[in-house]
């Protein structure tokens, strides 16, 4: 395998990338130099080295944590997996951490975490949901913790991070993914009449109703500008902290998989276009779909896409031998290494409805992938139109997606761009979202200290 050096100087702390070269040889690597990230706020106290990580720890380590969820585990997604970490990391480090919830891993249980078992009415969803929360709320509030850290299971919390975004937002956008007006209005109802809708809605809605308002977490300036349209929440009690990427686990070097992979399902020399999604309707696969089987008719390149994620797949074959492309569409099913398939494919298509903040996104980039998505997509936000990927006005319009595509049909364009893509991914590092978190822990617990302080000190003046 030969390498290029592009003629770039090394920055100082700089991290190197290995990216495709230019030349276009599918074997050979370019070594992208990658700028230090900022971590946290410009000009912050800790950085990433480990000297800044035992300031954290030294002046926190005596704080009390707590949070609550129905589920503890790293091997689901989303708001689950992020807690799991986060929680993690902060026993590391040396805080109390405790957690509420309806069942863990049982490989947590020798870790450093210490769990509260919460036990909620098993049926219907609806009263699992309101059972849990009444009862995690309730014992979390008698705990006299320092920090309440609420991710939208709890009706309290000082400090408030919803990883699904709004609810209602949600509940509005989402629907743009039923294209027949019949099938809108089917599930729009479905919606309104679900005592499970209303009591997610109720318990999302209660820590806005708090008489002093928490400190809100937006990951996403998309969610930022949610919170501040459905809550009137002023712009000063957010602050947009995006999701952080292992950076390590999805990173360009995993093109040596390359071959690997292509060959397990049949692909040579092709553009692989990969989809990644649990939800395939909401994920906007059946337009991406017909986007194929329009630039099929095309006489280049050859295009397939891999389907990786779990979904009923079904419904998906029959529209696609129905448009032609049965022969172009590979399901993948689920996997444990999908990093593997970041490094196979030359690009990632993401035309969601709805995301709060897509972490799929995040490792496309992280992993040298253009990668074309919708504004409906919180992770939109760290992407340049034309320069880390492609935005979608609307994941329905089927020729803006086509264009998109087409877009990186070269690639030397495409070769670009994945060096740009991991320049941006290496600021929303998992290492720099923790340190904003724990920035903004720190700062809340002193507000509170200074408020607390102040009220003792009038009480005296009173007396």
């Amino acid at each position: 395998m030969g390498f290029n050096l592009t003629p770039t100087h090394p920055l100082p702390g700089a991290s190197q990338a290995l990216a495709p070269c230019a030349e276009g040889e599918g074997n050979r690597y370019a070594l992208c130099v990658i700028p230090p990230p900022s971590r946290g706020r410009p000009g912050g106290r800790w950085g990433n080295s480990r000297r800044g990580e035992g300031n954290i720890s030294s002046r926190m380590k005596q704080i009390r944590f707590a949070t609550g969820i129905l589920t503890f585990s790293r091997q689901k997604g989303g708001a689950e997996r992020y807690v799991a970490d986060l929680c993690a990391r902060m026993a590391r480090e040396g805080y109390e951490v405790h957690v509420y919830s309806e069942q863990w891993d049982e490989e947590e249980e020798g870790s450093k975490i210490i769990f509260h078992r919460i036990r909620a009415f098993s049926f219907p969803k609806s009263l699992r949901l309101l059972s849990f929360a009444l009862r995690a709320t309730r014992e979390m509030e008698a705990g006299g913790y320092d920090i309440l850290f609420g991710v939208g299971n709890t009706l309290r919390a000082n400090i408030l991070q919803p990883h699904g975004g709004v609810h209602w937002a949600w509940f509005w956008r989402s629907l743009n993914a039923y294209g027949h007006p019949l099938h809108w209005m089917v599930k729009f109802l479905g919606r309104v009449f679900s005592p499970k809708q209303w009591a997610s809605g109720w318990i999302e809605n209660a820590p806005y109703r708090m008489k002093t308002l928490p400190r809100f977490i937006a990951i996403s300036d998309m969610v930022n500008q949610d919170m501040m349209r459905w809550y009137r929440i002023p712009e000063e009690q957010i602050t947009v902290i995006y999701n952080g990427v292992d950076t390590e686990r999805f990173h360009p070097r995993n093109r040596q998989f390359r071959e690997e992979v292509r060959a397990r399902h049949g692909l040579r020399d092709e553009l692989v276009i990969l989809f990644v999604s649990n939800n395939f309707r909401m994920k906007g696969l059946d337009y991406l779909l017909q986007a194929l089987a329009e630039i099929k008719q095309e006489s280049r390149p050859a295009v397939k896409l891999l389907v990786l994620g779990r979904d009923r797949k079904k419904p998906y074959l029959r529209m696609a031998r129905k448009l032609g492309v049965s022969e172009e569409v590979i399901f993948a099913g689920a996997t444990n290494d999908p990093e593997k398939y970041y490094g196979a494919a030359d690009l990632l298509v993401h035309p969601t409805f709805y995301d709060a903040c897509s972490l799929t996104v995040l490792e496309g980039l992280a992993s040298g992938l253009p990668v074309i998505t919708s504004l409906s997509n919180g992770a939109s936000g760290v992407i340049v139109h034309g320069e880390e990927g492609w935005l979608l006005d609307n994941p329905r319009n089927v020729e803006e997606l086509k264009r998109g595509i087409r877009y990186f049909f070269e690639e030397d364009l495409r070769n670009r761009v994945a060096c740009q893509g991991r320049r941006k991914a290496e600021g929303y590092s998992e290492r720099a979202n923790f340190d904003r978190m724990m920035q903004l822990f720190e700062e809340t617990l002193k507000n509170s200290r200074r408020m607390v302080q102040r009220v003792t000190n009038q009480s005296n003046i009173i007396r």
